[in-house]
């Protein structure tokens, strides 16, 4: 599996609902796309504004998680390389940056394998070695149902030039609810957050 995190930010001019309903245009039109027979996930995660959790981030209006076949790139047709074009116009009407400007190829490690959905926290580290740590942190918190340690993947279909964010691991958490994620993320664990470059 290939797998694509992105941390991106609105195209300016945008209020933030209406980057939101341009996001969701921007995902049902990939979606539509021939490429889309290669997607083994795709999510779009909206930050909650104002943050329910102290020390996180609102400098960020979008993460996304996108995962393929490992041989999606391999296999693209003429359609596809076209519907690619397509897409990369689209970035452009929709965030304030292209997509491969602020994207990390990663290797995933789940360490409790719920679903995609709820509420999920994303954590940003500089290093696999503290992205560990705060994970197994948020594993002993029990409040959670999904958590995984993205690791940078320098030899992803693009190689290590692809990886324009400068982080070493991203730890996704998921929650039920927000007061589960606080809790997990709350004074009991109040490094988790505090921990990471970005959360």
């Amino acid at each position: 599996m290939l797998k694509l995190v992105y941390l991106a930010k609105r195209k300016p001019g945008f209020a933030f609902d209406d980057f939101v309903r341009r996001w969701r245009m921007h995902g049902a039109r990939g979606m539509e796309g021939s490429f889309w027979r290669h997607a083994l996930a795709y999510v779009q995660a909206e930050p909650l504004r104002p943050t329910p959790v102290a020390g996180t981030s609102e400098a960020f209006d979008a993460i996304a998680i996108f995962a393929v076949r490992d041989d999606a790139f391999a296999a693209m047709t003429p359609d596809d390389i076209a519907g690619a074009k397509t897409m990369a116009q689209d970035e452009l009407e929709t965030f304030s940056a292209p997509i491969p400007t602020t994207a990390l190829w990663v290797d995933e490690e789940r360490l409790l394998d719920g679903e995609f959905g709820g509420i999920a926290a994303y954590l940003f580290f500089a290093d696999e070695v503290s992205a560990r740590a705060a994970a197994a942190l948020a594993l002993a918190s029990g409040a959670l149902h999904r958590i995984v340690v993205n690791r940078r993947r320098d030899a992803g279909p693009f190689g290590p030039q692809a990886d324009t964010l400068p982080y070493g691991a991203i730890v996704e958490l998921a929650a039920s609810s927000v007061d589960a994620l606080t809790n997990a993320l709350g004074a009991g664990n109040a490094g988790l957050v505090a921990a990471a470059d970005v959360a």
